[in-house]
């Protein structure tokens, strides 16, 4: 007598699952963790630095275990540098660098500088400094990291803002690199040291607004637009 067959179950499909990842509810919930382990890293890096830090600080501050802490960032040093990338995204998005012109050159410059000095003289943004450039011996690559990924990137876009900006004959920036560097130290240089030095940004008992205000008008009147020039008339000498 012939046996019956039994149908094949048939296998579950993955499609959708990029990668052979979980489903999304386990990404979910991933997702959650992680970001949670990475909040908690950030607060202890920045209240006791990294070398004052350790996985147990961090885990003890979310529950859960070591382990789930290393499958995520694979070591202290991993997620020390997540939360450097992490705070430099953030930093990009919130400052907006302008990429076109909204009114006028000179509200659009106010605007932007305006943003970028009250993020970077932020309370956790200066912690995030000091405790880069507390490892910069030992860890340079921390330091390298905060760099590319932080003012490099807004010279990078600011430099793009200034090209375009000259090609339009709004300003007169044939060096946009230059620029972009020459306006990022009249916003910021001398506040974000003494904000790194615990002291208060504005060494003069002004706001920010017209401290930004003066930096712009300082800037354009150095890289406004070329005015057109007359050609010279000769003077005929006299016989």
């Amino acid at each position: 007598m012939a046996t019956a067959v039994k149908p094949r179950a048939k296998k579950k499909s993955t499609a959708g699952v990029a990668g052979g990842q979980l489903p999304l509810r386990g990404n979910r919930r991933g997702e959650l963790r992680r970001e949670s382990l990475l909040t908690a890293a950030r607060d202890a890096f920045l209240e006791n630095g990294f070398s004052g830090t350790s996985i147990e600080d961090v885990v003890s501050r979310t529950g859960g275990s070591k382990a789930s802490l290393y499958s995520y960032f694979g070591s202290k040093e991993g997620l020390f540098g997540e939360m450097v990338s992490a705070g430099c995204k953030e930093f990009l998005r919130n400052i907006a660098i302008p990429t076109t012109v909204d009114g006028t050159l000179q509200k659009t410059l106010h605007a932007f500088g305006l943003r970028f000095f009250k993020i970077y003289t932020e309370s956790g943004r200066v912690k995030l400094m000091r405790a880069v450039i507390a490892e910069a011996t030992r860890f340079p690559e921390f330091a390298h990291q905060l760099y590319h990924e932080g003012p490099q990137q807004v010279r990078i876009g600011l430099s793009a803002f200034f090209r375009q900006c000259h090609a339009d004959g709004l300003l007169h920036t044939p060096n946009p690199d230059l620029a972009a560097i020459q306006f990022i130290t009249l916003v910021k240089g001398h506040c974000q040291l003494r904000s790194l030095f615990g002291l208060s940004p504005l060494a003069l008992p002004i706001s920010q607004e017209v401290f930004i205000d003066s930096a712009v008008r300082l800037f354009l009147n150095g890289c406004g637009a070329a005015p057109a020039t007359t050609p010279k008339t000769r003077t005929r000498s006299r016989p």
